[in-house]
């Protein structure tokens, strides 16, 4: 059931807060979550369900006690860009990206807000923001690190809408800038860990361009490690967390229950040494490119489907794979790869043109003849050229 802005403009107003221009409110709850919504009742509900689900991954981590937390978890959803900005300005005084989280003493009034874009659904802003709450619902003052580096970690998670579950999906968005600061390739240099297990709010935003990257690899790192002994140390972070501790008190909580009994230098060692193992996607589509160019084409197939996997938007690694399937006769896989490159913006000159060849060497001549044609009309150039002289064969 909706609520009219005016209750909760009431209350705002009663807390020395104006929205400006009144407008009518949806609210919607699930287990833990109470949204307030100016688009629809519908779009509060799925907001609720969505940050419930996001919860739900979230604690696959943590193991909080989710019948601790008193309150239910507040969302806010303004109609639009303005009217967010106008609330920020009112409430903090500055204005911030869409999604931010604002964390009192007063639980009651920490909320997570936002303003609606409806092309938009589970945005890594959206996915870092709602952790920054989860996280701080149970413990106020986490270390940074641990608390940044998990609310990256989880920034590339999925909506899976048949089933109602956030899924998680790598995100390596930080990897290849990581590569450069460890490599000293940036006029940014490494944080160390001790320093790094100790930063306070001010020191973390003078070394941001270090900070997110090297704490989101230190959660990273930790958590997909080899030596168990290694993952054991996050584990131990997060059972070392006290609710009400101040920053400073957790910061030595944690060193003194997880990090006291590592020799750091190995630790740094192998870190490093995992990080220079990964690679990125544009990593991989380079190696790939690299391999495809020395003729490598088992190898460079394994690489662009590794890219897939990681980020499936570009069309690059679905063109390449056209070509190395074209190289192999495997015709109709090939076909398969130029089409979904189409589909994610390859070029369509250059897509018919392959699918042309393609179809041509697989003898669907009818089909060539038609991309080939394609190609004519779009393109005057050598392409073009190209694709008149096979037509001229066709043709006999």
């Amino acid at each position: 059931m909706s609520k009219p802005m005016t209750i909760l403009a009431l209350f705002l107003l009663t807390a020395g807060i104006s929205y400006g221009q009144t407008t009518q409110t949806y609210e919607a709850d699930s287990a833990h979550y109470r949204v307030i919504s100016e688009v629809s009742q519908d779009h509060a509900q799925a907001v609720a369900n969505r940050l419930e689900s996001l919860l739900g991954l979230f604690n696959s981590y943590f193991h909080f006690d989710l019948s601790g937390l008193t309150e239910k978890l507040t969302a806010r959803v303004f109609s639009d860009k303005d009217r967010y900005e106008h609330y920020l300005q009112q409430v903090i005084g500055e204005n911030r990206e869409n999604y931010v989280y604002l964390h009192y003493a007063n639980a009651q009034k920490s909320e997570l807000v936002a303003y609606y874009v409806p092309s938009q659904d589970l945005t890594p802003a959206a996915i870092h923001q709602s952790f920054i709450q989860y996280l701080r619902a149970f413990v106020a003052n986490p270390p940074l690190w641990l608390r940044e580096g998990f609310a990256v970690y989880f920034e590339s998670s999925v909506y899976d809408p048949t089933f109602g579950t956030v899924v998680y999906k790598e995100n390596l968005s930080w990897l290849d800038t990581l590569k450069s600061i460890l490599a000293g390739k940036t006029p940014d240099l490494p944080i160390a860990l001790s320093q790094l297990l100790n930063l306070d709010v001010e020191s973390a935003k003078k070394n941001i361009n270090v900070f997110y990257p090297q704490s989101w690899g230190t959660v990273w790192y930790l958590l997909n490690s080899p030596d168990k002994m290694q993952n054991r140390i996050l584990w131990d972070s997060i059972s070392a967390l006290r609710p009400g501790a101040t920053l400073e008190e957790n910061d030595a909580a944690v060193q003194n229950a997880a990090f006291r009994w590592v020799k750091q230098d190995t630790l740094v060692q192998d870190f490093v040494s995992y990080v220079d193992s990964r690679r990125s996607f544009t990593g991989l589509v380079e190696a790939g490119m690299s391999d495809y160019s020395a003729n490598k084409m088992d190898i460079a197939e394994q690489d662009f489907i590794k890219a897939v996997n990681l980020q499936d938007s570009s069309y690059v690694p679905y063109y390449y794979l056209g070509l190395i399937n074209y190289s192999k006769h495997n015709y109709q896989l090939a076909a398969y790869y130029y089409n979904t490159a189409l589909s994610k913006g390859a070029t369509k000159p250059l897509s018919y043109y392959a699918l042309g060849v393609n179809a041509f060497a697989d003898n669907k001549l009818d089909q060539a003849s038609n991309y080939l044609k394609m190609v004519a009309d779009l393109d005057k150039g050598d392409l073009g050229s190209k694709a008149d002289a096979l037509l001229k064969r066709i043709q006999g």
